[in-house]
């Protein structure tokens, strides 16, 4: 839809999903939800992911709407409306402000996304954490003759997006939050970001500073425990170098919680075994190492390798298939995952994935999963 001056872009999809459920579920220790059927072996829901695009060549103007609804037939607490998007930018050639709702990506890994904290995770569609909640910022970026510097000011801190207690892919707690620093939830969050490019290498620093998005949960001196979130100073740099048949891509981090310091790294290659006009083939490996072993209460992946693969089908309106195992040398867990999306045409799409779980009971901050062995079927409807 277009005139003169303006131009309106519509895009998304519409999704019915179906999750099937291998294992019975251990009773949980918390009450479950009266709305909540335990136990549950399979869970339909249908979502709608509309990305709504204005802009105004008159005045620099771009206004995006993306909001996100998914409504389950078994969890109410899955059952959510969020605004991925929803924002006023002003574009120039040199610079670009916008305010609003807005998604922000920081990191090049594939499974361990070490350094991404600017947006907090919605836990309610994927255990893989890929998916993120909009959140209310005003966004600066500049161009400097081939870098990008990015401001950005966070206000209103979201609680990760969390299933009801005791159904599946939930943490076993309903408990309240309490924040670190003045304001509360809306305590102001600061993240800064400089990236360049130089000729196959790719480089970013970043920094922010405020609430941490995996809070800690600590006990309360009356009644239930708490979700503590802390103030966070977090340092990273993140480096892909494309070298023709392998790409190799690294994160580093260090961060400063309460004057105690962590140090993180994830280190990994990807590596090009075929491709043709039709058909591609790429090889992935991580290691995730994190100073505080198994004691590091924020991160899953203190001391784990990966290995997967990614089957793209070019000639298959860009059909991919991504395979991947993982496994943790301190506690031994590991879980692995497929995931593929065939593109039947541009309208219809079928998604197929898999997560299987294999988790000791030491390993506090992922045994929750253990039961939730699951196959999911998806049909799309893209516009």
């Amino acid at each position: 839809m277009t005139n003169v001056n303006a131009e309106i872009k519509i895009k998304g999809s519409a999704s019915l999903e179906q999750r099937i459920f291998l294992d019975r579920p251990a009773q949980p220790t918390y009450p479950v939800n009266d709305s909540y059927p335990y136990p549950v072996y399979h869970q339909i829901s249908a979502a709608l992911s509309p990305h709504i695009e204005a802009s105004s060549k008159k005045n620099n103007m771009v206004y995006t709407a993306h909001p996100f609804v998914r409504i389950d037939e078994r969890d109410d607490g899955r059952t959510h409306i969020d605004l991925r998007e929803f924002k006023a930018a002003l574009v120039t050639k040199k610079w670009e402000a916008s305010i609003g709702f807005d998604q922000v990506y920081w990191g090049v890994m594939e499974n361990h996304h070490l350094i991404d904290i600017v947006n907090q995770t919605d836990y309610l569609e994927s255990p893989n954490g890929k998916d993120k909640l909009g959140q209310p910022m005003f966004r600066l970026g500049i161009d400097l003759k081939g870098a990008l510097l990015e401001a950005m000011l966070l206000v209103g801190y979201r609680e990760p997006a969390l299933a009801t207690p005791g159904a599946r892919f939930s943490f076993d707690n309903n408990y309240s939050y309490e924040y670190a620093g003045w304001g509360e939830e809306y305590h102001p969050d600061v993240a800064l970001r400089y990236s360049k490019s130089v000729k196959n290498i790719d480089v970013g620093v970043s920094y922010f500073g405020g609430h941490t998005r995996t809070p800690e949960l600590r006990n309360s001196a009356v009644g239930n425990p708490i979700w503590y979130v802390n103030l966070v100073d977090q340092i990273s740099i993140d480096i892909k170098a494309d070298l023709n048949r392998v790409t190799l891509k690294g994160e580093v981090l260090y961060k400063l919680i309460e004057d105690e310091s962590t140090r993180a790294v994830v280190l990994g290659a990807e590596f090009s075994l075929l491709q043709t006009q039709n058909i591609g083939v790429n090889l992935l490996s991580e290691y995730s190492w994190d100073q505080h072993g198994k004691k590091a209460f924020d991160n899953s992946f203190q001391n784990d390798i990966f290995a997967g693969a990614r089957v793209t089908l070019n000639g298959l309106n860009n059909s991919e298939l991504l395979i991947g195992h993982n496994y943790d040398f301190d506690f031994g867990s590991q879980h692995g995952f497929v995931q593929a999306k065939v593109n039947v045409t541009k309208a219809l799409s079928i998604g197929i994935e898999g997560w299987w779980f294999n988790i000791n009971d030491d390993d506090y901050a992922n045994k929750s999963y253990n039961d939730d062995n699951m196959i999911q079927l998806t049909g799309y409807y893209n516009f």
